[in-house]
């Protein structure tokens, strides 16, 4: 039941938004390039602003997205099975007229599943779209200007724990153990400029800025297991999320801002990009509070004490805001042949939250060649590491046929036991249709 139910609400939070968060999920070919920029990929224009000038060749002024592009990607914690588990835990809650013996081995195996899985579980899926018809840069005299539209949805589940102790008067199980859900939605309008700043025989420097127009919408929420298995309405865990979304999910408006700079000699490139200079901010709902308000007995009420409880346990806030928090990323690379070939790194020189709390500090190694035929595919490669945080590390592949329509995927390097059978930790697949280079 439990793994029923997150499938449908992480599909059901994917469908409802149009759009999709950027964060560990790159949007087209960005998913093997990371941050770094090669002119051939459209989407660079997400990286460091400075390099907007090499998205358009030298005999063009303008260039579009076609059908955008869209990414799925998710991460799991080092828990085998962490959804069966969980729904062991409801299906023990859920039971009935135990027997003193029965019930006390029953809570001892729960505290094992419920303590494990409260440590190590988690599910965080990334979701993102680029609109149709964008990127779009275009040149003129005083640089080359672009613009953005997109989105990105994350979801992230995890349980928090607490002590399974057996009731003997009511012959059951009892534990405040809770699944833990946190999303978040963000669109956003960017506008981006780059221009040269010097120039000296083979050698050149370039700047970028970028504004990001970002509407925020976060929620999260508290589930209490044992009012979500015991529940006189026998509603599921995706009903119950679904009729409280809404009254814990805060939605505000901010702005975003990017700097950029590039040196260039040769082929050899380097950069650096100040993100999120001004630390925009965005606010949850709170969680925990006028419990005694709502009516006695209902989900409601028991979601909101347990998460008064874990809010009283410093467990997790009351009242929280996501920062933007500023973040430096370098970045670094050589082409080749005529600028089709591109070997090159990114790194983020400090780290920074997901919008659900992760922290991350991505180094990107990467490689790519766009055959001169349309008719063979570019290919490129890519290897990922997060230096903090779950410090998971993940190797990419990318092709582009007819200089157009790509295709990546990312495969996490470590690993995870479902229903038997070995699985990555974290993957992601995006697809795009770009106009060419």
């Amino acid at each position: 039941m439990f793994t029923r139910s997150m499938v449908a609400i992480c599909v059901a939070a994917v469908s409802a938004s149009a759009f999709a968060l950027p964060g560990t999920v790159g949007k087209g070919p960005n998913v093997t390039y990371g941050d770094n920029s090669h002119g051939i990929n459209l989407h660079s224009l997400s990286g460091n602003p400075a390099h907007g000038l090499h998205v358009l060749s030298e005999d063009s002024s303008l260039r579009m997205g076609r059908a955008g592009a869209f990414s799925l990607g998710y991460e799991m914690g080092k828990v085998d099975n962490f959804l069966d588990r969980a729904d062991d835990v409801l299906d023990n809650l859920e039971r009935e007229n135990l027997s003193v013996a029965e019930g006390i081995a029953l809570a001892n195996e729960t505290n094992d599943i419920v303590e494990l899985i409260g440590r190590d579980g988690y599910l965080r899926i990334n979701a993102g779209l680029q609109a149709p018809l964008t990127p779009i840069a275009f040149r003129t005299a005083a640089g080359t200007f672009s613009v953005s539209v997109e989105a990105d949805i994350e979801v992230r589940a995890s349980v928090l724990d607490d002590a399974v102790i057996y009731d003997a008067v009511n012959q059951e199980l009892r534990s405040r153990t809770s699944l833990y859900l946190k999303s978040a939605t963000l669109t956003q309008i960017s506008l981006g400029w780059a221009d040269e700043l010097w120039q000296q025989d083979n050698q050149s420097v370039t700047v970028g800025a970028r504004a990001r127009l970002i509407n925020g919408s976060l929620s999260k929420q508290v589930v209490s297991l044992k009012a979500a298995a015991t529940n006189d309405d026998d509603d599921s865990i995706g009903d119950i999320i679904s009729d409280q979304y809404d009254t814990n999910e805060r939605s505000s408006t901010n702005i975003g801002i990017d700097l950029g700079a590039a040196w260039q000699q040769d082929n050899w490139r380097a950069g650096l990009t100040l993100k999120n200079i001004n630390e925009p901010s965005f606010r949850y709902g709170s969680v925990g509070v006028g419990c005694a308000s709502l009516s006695a007995g209902s989900n409601e009420q028991a979601n909101c004490l347990a998460a008064d409880f874990f809010v009283q346990e410093g467990r997790i806030a009351r009242n929280e805001k996501w920062v933007l928090a500023s973040q430096a990323t370098a970045d670094g690379s050589y082409s080749f042949s005529n600028g089709r070939g591109l070997a090159g790194f990114s790194y983020d020189l400090t780290d920074a939250n997901t919008p659900t709390g992760d922290r991350e500090q991505m180094l990107s190694l990467m490689a790519g060649y766009q055959l001169p035929n349309t008719w063979l595919p570019g290919l490129r490669g890519g290897y990922h590491a997060n230096q903090r945080g779950s410090k998971l590390s993940s190797i990419s592949l990318g092709m582009t046929w007819f200089s157009r329509l790509t295709l990546d995927a990312l495969i996490g390097l470590e690993k995870v036991e479902i229903d038997g059978s070995s699985l990555p930790r974290t993957a992601a697949l995006s697809l795009g249709w770009q106009s060419r280079f």
